[in-house]
């Protein structure tokens, strides 16, 4: 199983995805979470929410995509660190991590999240 680049789904733009808009929809993407707060003040709505379809995909042995955090391991060079990436889930959990098909600019950006969050890890002292 994988994924498809945006840009070569992109229906918009006579089938091109132009910088700007992909830019917007990073934006876009990355706020969402302040827009809910905004609007309605919390999100733990949404994270009922998210938990019931994570629950109900190990329960019914689904074989769900979903985008949790789970332990990847040489994940484009990322290994020991939980970070969010579409994930198969069925009565086990977590049965695979599905590798998104990444621009060189993208593995870097989603290394150097990772690397963020290991250093959070770290200073934890836990």
């Amino acid at each position: 199983m994988t994924g498809i680049r945006l840009r070569d789904f992109c229906p918009i733009e006579d089938g091109r995805c132009y910088s700007e808009t992909l830019s917007a929809i990073f934006e876009k993407v990355k706020n969402a979470a302040y827009e809910i707060i905004e609007r309605k003040g919390r999100t733990y709505y949404a994270i009922g929410l998210g938990l019931t379809r994570i629950v109900e995909s190990i329960i019914r042995n689904e074989s769900a995509i979903l985008t949790v955090s789970s332990l990847v391991q040489d994940y484009y060079g990322v290994s020991d660190v939980c970070i969010s990436v579409p994930t198969v889930i069925d009565r086990d959990g977590v049965r695979e991590a599905l590798r998104l098909p990444l621009e060189e600019e993208e593995i870097q950006q989603f290394q150097r999240s990772a690397s963020i969050l290991k250093r959070i890890i770290e200073s934890l002292n836990l």
